[in-house]
């Protein structure tokens, strides 16, 4: 089937965000080679045309992005190699990596559909568009001019007979604390958390998975006395902090049997002493530091209707010489909500500094979606199921693209991923199948 021979094919090229390079040019070469009207542009978005072979009036957006989440548990060069993969019961998999499927699978479907001459199909113009793990700046600087649809189907979403119709806009936040310094003649000790399951800080943040770098600042508080030396934790804004590292210097014992054992049974903790830091952190400084991600609000800290409306992520710490920088998302589909939680941020962190590195839109629900009864109307009728509508508490790039085409109708499907910003990451052989013969009979009636 083509579109695996096409997500084999991006599997193979690293494709990590900020890296789009090598597999925009890729798309480009596809286009050439099927004929088909293209444009890239200096930040590596790739716009493909193909005109209707159905004598329709109708223009259809297609859209994925081509970047992905890296992470590993092991040493891996995700700039200059591509995804060691398996099949395994029926799923896609990596060895020890985040397999990409998180778009890879999306932008192959796309890929199929373009390239297949044998379906009867509107207009499409299709997006692929770069760093939408990070800063979705692809989106943010695209040329809409070059767009002239405004009925958008994404296949960025993760579930099967699913269709989001909204999402959540986040802001990224960077809080510096600068260093400075004082001898101390304690010992010296390593803090290890790993083993947490991680995960996307949209779809996983409500699901208790624990955070590491939240874990690690309930250890050094549960401690009388103790200098900090270094914390460096987690990884993206956007994946819930797995392991986390601490240097400290104390005189006391550090106790931390079954700690949190019951609550996370993969949890694991390690200690061990280290060759002693004659300069450590001035107390006051580090207190300030430890005592702000201690009690930062974290997860999900508004619901609407049992759902998400307003969640945060302390994601990364790292330390530097000079240094600590504490970097935070805060997701929400409520702009009042969401500037009460910076406001609160704001206030907490002085004397700080405070810093707003990005901010994403959220994109609103639309009750009169044609596209969107299309799909529910065809799902049904092939696989005798109902569609669930989703609103969804990550960010997707609908948000950017409402805000540039007016009037737009957006609906984000998928196929089954599991796990995805994660090393268990998996995309579902036969759910692949059944949503790409799904959106063949949806174009056709377009």
């Amino acid at each position: 089937m083509d579109v695996f021979n096409y997500f084999e094919k991006f599997l193979s090229i690293p494709r990590e965000s900020g890296n789009e390079k090598e597999i925009s040019n890729y798309l480009v070469e596809f286009a050439k080679e099927n004929n088909l009207e293209y444009y890239q542009d200096e930040n590596y978005n790739v716009i493909i045309k193909r005109p209707t072979n159905n004598n329709s009036d109708e223009t259809i957006i297609l859209q994925g992005h081509i970047d992905m989440v890296c992470t590993s548990d092991i040493s891996y060069d995700f700039k200059n190699n591509g995804i060691d993969w398996y099949i395994e019961d029926g799923f896609y998999k990596a060895k020890n990596t985040t397999l990409g499927a998180d778009n890879g699978i999306g932008c192959s479907i796309i890929l199929a559909l373009l390239s297949n001459k044998n379906i009867r199909v509107p207009n499409i113009e299709a997006i692929f568009t770069t760093n939408e793990e990070t800063n979705m700046n692809g989106a943010k600087t695209l040329d809409y001019s070059k767009i002239t649809g405004t009925k958008l189907i994404s296949i960025d979403g993760t579930d099967e007979g699913v269709i989001e119709v909204s999402s959540a806009g986040m802001t990224s936040l960077c809080i510096d604390a600068n260093l400075e310094y004082e001898e101390c003649n304690d010992k010296t000790y390593k803090i290890c958390i790993s083993g947490l399951p991680g995960g996307h800080s949209g779809t996983e943040i409500d699901k208790h998975r624990g955070n590491s770098i939240a874990l690690m600042t309930n250890i050094l508080k549960n401690l009388d006395n103790y200098h900090l030396v270094s914390i460096n934790g987690g990884s993206k804004y956007n994946v819930i902090p797995s392991s986390c590292e601490c240097i400290i210097s104390t005189n006391e014992e550090i106790n931390v049997d079954n700690f949190y054992s019951d609550e996370f049974s993969t949890l694991k903790i390690n200690i061990e002493e280290v060759e002693n830091c004659a300069k450590v952190i001035k107390k006051e400084i580090s207190d300030k530091v430890i005592e702000f991600m201690h009690n930062l609000p974290k997860e999900v800290v508004t619901y609407i209707g049992g759902f998400p409306q307003t969640s945060i992520n302390l994601a990364i710490v790292e330390t530097s010489y000079e240094h600590i920088s504490i970097k935070i998302s805060v997701r929400s589909s409520n702009k009042i909500d969401e500037q009460l939680y910076l406001d609160k941020i704001k206030k907490m962190c002085v004397p700080m500094n405070y810093t707003i590195v990005d901010s994403i839109p959220y994109f609103e629900y639309n009750e009169k979606s044609k596209i969107r009864d299309l799909l529910i109307k065809k799902y049904k009728e092939m696989y005798g199921k109902d569609i669930l509508l989703n609103h969804v508490h990550a960010g997707l790039e609908g948000g950017v693209f409402s805000e540039h085409i007016n009037n737009i109708d957006i609906n984000v499907i998928a196929p089954n991923l599991y796990d995805i910003h994660t090393i268990k990451e998996r995309a579902d052989i036969e759910s692949v199948k059944r949503v790409y013969n799904w959106l063949i009979e949806v174009l056709k009636e377009i």
